[in-house]
Formats: C-alpha cells, sequence, structure tokens
C-alpha cells in the first residue's frame, strides 16, 4: 500500500516512460545533428512522432524544431507550424519571437513575411504595428519577382481598414518594380485615379510633370527608390484631393509602370524558367543552376547593387545547399566594398548550410586570410569521420600551409599531428596513408631534411604496411 503523497507504482510506471521517452527524444536529437549528412526525412519522423505523441509538452516540441530549424532555417511552412504550437502552448509574444528569429536568418522569404504578417494582422492589436511589419517585409523582397503574394496581403488589410489614401501610397509602389501581378496593379492604379479625379470633380488631370517632380530616366535603375516616392507624392500626408498632389500622382505612376514594363521584358525570360522559388533538399538540375547564374550576371551587368544583392539573396534560398552561389555572392559583394555583407554571408553558409562541405570550409579560410582575419581563418576544419573523403585532406593540408605562409611553421606541424591522432583514435585506417604523405613531404619542405621526413614514419610507429605504402609513395614523389 502507497503512502499518503507517494504516488502509486502504476504512476513511478509512467513517470519513467515518459522520461525514457524523453531521454529517447533528446537522444535522436543530438544523433541528427552530429550527424554527417543533413537526414531531412528523419528530422521531419521526428517532429511528426513528437507531434502526435506529446502535442501539448511544449519543451519536447521546442526541442525538435529548434533543433531541426538549426539545420533547415529556410522551411518557411514548419516555422509557421512552430508558431502555432507557441501560439497554443505559450504566449503570443513567445510566438512572435519565433517569426523574429526566423526572419533574422530567412529575412528575404516572401512565403515567411506573408505568414508572419498573417499572425500579426490576427495577433497585433495596433494596426500601425502591423503596417511597420509589412513595410519591413517589403524592405527586403520589394525586387522579388514574387513579392506580389506580400503587396496582395497588404492592400487587404488597408481595404478593411478604409485607409484609402495608404492604399493610394501602396498602389504607386507596387508599379515600382516588376512583379507577377503588375499589370493588375496598374489596373487598380487607374481606377483609384478616376476615383480621385471624380472627387476633383475633373476628368481631365493633366499627367503632364508637375514641378518638384524629379526626372527619372526610365533606364536609370538606382533612382525613384521608395523613399524618393514617398516624399514627392505625399501620400498619406497629404489630402490626395489636392489637384497638386493628384497630378504627381498620376505622372509618377505612369512613369514608374512604363518603367517596370521596360525591365519585366528583360527578367520574364529568366522568371520563365525558375521552376523552385523555396527551398528542397532535392538537387536542382543543370539548366536550373545555370538560370539562376545567367540572371545574376544579366543583373550585375545593370548596375544596380540593391537589386543584385536582393537576387543574390533570393538564389541563396532554393540554391542554399550550392557553394558556387555563396562563393560568386561573397567575391561580387567583396568587390564592390560589401565586406559587411560578404562577411554575414560567409558565416550563414559555414555555419548553417554548408557546413558539413569542406571545400567551402577550404573557401571560408582563404577568404579570411586574404583579408587579414588571421583568427577566423583558422577556424577548426572538420571532423575525421568514416565518411571523410579527400577534402577533409585537403582542408588539413591547406590550413597547414596557411600557418606556414603566417610564419608559424610548429603550428603547421601540429594541424598535421592533430589529425594523424584524430585518426588512429577512431580507427580511421584508411585515411593514414596520405596523412602520413602529406605531412612528410611538408616537413620535408619546411626543413630541407630527409631525416626530418623520415621521422614522422618512426614516430607514431605506423603499421610496416602503411609505412612502406608512404615511404615509397614519397620516395617516388620526391624524384
Amino acid at each position: 500500500m502507497a503512502k499518503e503523497g507517494e504516488p502509486m507504482q502504476e504512476d513511478r510506471t509512467e513517470d519513467f516512460t515518459s522520461m525514457d521517452h524523453v531521454n529517447s527524444i533528446e537522444a535522436r536529437v543530438q544523433e541528427l545533428l552530429k550527424s554527417n549528412e543533413a537526414n531531412f526525412n528523419a528530422w521531419t519522423l521526428l517532429i511528426a512522432e513528437v507531434e502526435n505523441t506529446s502535442p501539448d509538452d511544449i519543451q519536447k516540441i521546442c526541442l525538435v524544431y529548434d533543433s531541426f530549424l538549426s539545420e533547415f532555417p529556410l522551411c518557411y511552412g514548419y516555422w509557421t507550424r512552430y508558431v502555432g504550437h507557441k501560439a497554443r502552448l505559450c504566449t503570443m509574444n513567445e510566438a512572435e519571437q519565433v517569426y523574429e528569429q526566423a526572419v533574422k536568418i530567412a529575412s528575404h522569404s516572401v512565403h515567411l513575411w506573408v505568414n508572419y504578417c498573417n499572425f500579426a494582422i490576427s495577433s497585433f492589436e495596433d494596426p500601425s504595428d502591423v503596417r511597420r511589419l509589412f513595410e519591413r517585409g517589403l524592405s527586403y523582397v520589394d525586387k522579388d519577382y514574387l513579392c506580389h503574394l506580400l503587396w496582395d496581403k497588404y492592400i487587404k488589410f488597408e481595404y478593411c481598414q478604409k485607409q484609402w489614401d495608404r492604399l493610394a501610397h501602396i498602389y504607386i509602389n507596387t508599379l515600382r518594380f516588376p512583379t507577377r501581378r503588375l499589370q493588375s496593379y496598374y489596373e487598380s492604379f487607374k481606377k483609384l485615379a478616376v476615383l480621385l479625379e471624380e472627387q476633383l470633380g475633373s476628368q481631365n488631370v493633366t499627367t503632364k510633370l508637375p514641378e518638384g517632380v524629379p526626372n527619372c530616366e526610365l533606364t536609370n535603375m538606382k533612382g525613384c527608390e521608395y523613399t524618393e516616392i514617398s516624399n514627392v507624392v505625399g501620400f498619406p500626408d497629404q489630402n490626395p484631393a489636392d489637384p497638386e498632389a493628384l497630378k504627381k500622382y498620376l505622372f509618377f505612376g505612369e512613369l514608374l509602370y512604363h518603367k517596370s514594363i521596360q525591365l519585366d521584358k528583360s527578367i520574364s525570360c529568366f522568371e520563365a524558367q525558375i521552376q523552385r522559388q523555396y527551398f528542397h533538399i532535392k538537387p536542382l538540375d543543370e539548366f536550373q543552376l545555370k538560370n539562376w547564374h545567367d540572371y545574376l550576371t544579366f543583373v550585375e551587368e545593370q548596375g544596380s547593387f540593391d537589386w543584385t544583392v536582393k537576387l543574390y539573396e533570393r538564389c541563396l534560398i532554393p540554391c542554399a545547399n550550392y557553394s558556387e552561389f555563396w562563393i560568386r555572392y561573397v567575391d561580387f559583394v567583396d568587390a564592390k566594398g560589401g565586406r559587411e555583407l560578404a562577411n554575414d554571408a560567409l558565416e550563414r553558409a559555414l555555419k548553417v548550410f554548408l557546413k558539413r562541405t569542406p571545400a567551402f570550409h577550404q573557401y571560408y579560410s582563404m577568404y579570411k586570410e586574404k583579408i587579414g582575419d588571421a583568427v577566423n581563418a583558422r577556424a577548426p576544419f572538420l571532423q575525421i569521420s568514416e565518411n571523410c573523403t579527400a577534402d577533409v585532406i585537403e582542408n588539413i593540408c591547406r590550413k597547414a600551409n596557411m600557418e606556414k605562409r603566417m610564419g608559424n611553421v610548429e603550428a603547421a606541424m601540429e594541424i598535421y599531428e592533430k589529425a594523424i591522432k584524430m585518426a588512429h583514435e577512431k580507427q580511421i585506417l584508411k585515411i593514414l596513408p596520405l596523412l602520413y604523405i602529406n605531412f612528410a613531404q611538408f616537413k620535408f619542405v619546411a626543413t630541407r631534411s630527409v631525416d626530418a621526413a623520415n621521422e614522422v614514419f618512426r614516430k607514431d610507429g605506423c603499421f610496416i604496411i602503411t609505412r612502406v605504402r608512404c615511404f615509397s609513395s614519397f620516395k617516388h614523389r620526391r624524384t
């Protein structure tokens, strides 16, 4: 008989079972995080299991979602699902913080901003807070061909608020850059213009260039930016029924529309060939990769740094797992003086998207060495494991050579020694011959001493077969 206050035996069994399940989830999460491959399917199965077996256990839900999204932060649908759990089991403020975390790393995802703004509409009390969020999102994605998804939500929101002056402001900005719904926005702009004319009791408001409107050339992609339009047109600060403001509004709308139409003709061929706008673990075919490269080249030639950066960020959603695009992005912004953007892209790629790609680790170290950042140039090389490849060996050699160029020969030798020690400890014997060969060659070049190179083989007491293979290969390379 259980004492008062002591759980019955079956209760303790349930507690132990529950604890075992938690430990099992934690162990599986850690196993996936430490894996040499990003196993997307295993992660989604784990999430589904937790949601089905522990739908109200916020600890488990946070564990699996935080871990999964650290691996796949561009999966906007899972961010939204996570927010749903937070809103149901925690507070709306905590739910909002999940979206804030999401847009920090996926700031150029149109779909993510659409979901975040939908959340804001239903949960924010002050319409001005919702409005600021829309504007914030558009500052990142306003040059995305699919940003009409966000514009449509913004238009619907202001329509429900009956903010006609703000709608006028929105419609003219939808004409600023080509989108999939450019023509539809132009038609809405014209309908709104007619209503504004009727308010003035005039049907023939001229579109002649009014005084105070800058002469933005149609081909000048650096002009007519968002803030400039706001200042010139004056909505929503001015009364939209003011004749002079209406003249400016009509003229600017026509100007922006015709500029965007011309640009749309130039980029529609690239846009039509983009088959995947979102992130997915499945690889893209060569045709898709070439289209992105061609699109980037075209935009770079237009001379707009803002547009080019935003296209790179858009490209790096479906192409997040391709080091060639990250490297191209870093090289481009660095050449234009955008060192901060280059470093930000490097860190994102190294820590999230390409952390299991040895070749990118090499590029990272080379870039950091080039700009004089010796500390980050020495970033840890990939851990030796059963699945390691020749890229890992090359990475070790590159880091050792980098230390030698910096005058740190002893540090360079320590890199080889640590790598050899790790390979012995983990019994990864297949890579030992290459490690010994490269270390011996390095010692010979650094010291010009054959005895010092031979010492590499004697010091660690290699297996006879390994020593013979290494020594024979080393002698062959010297001759």
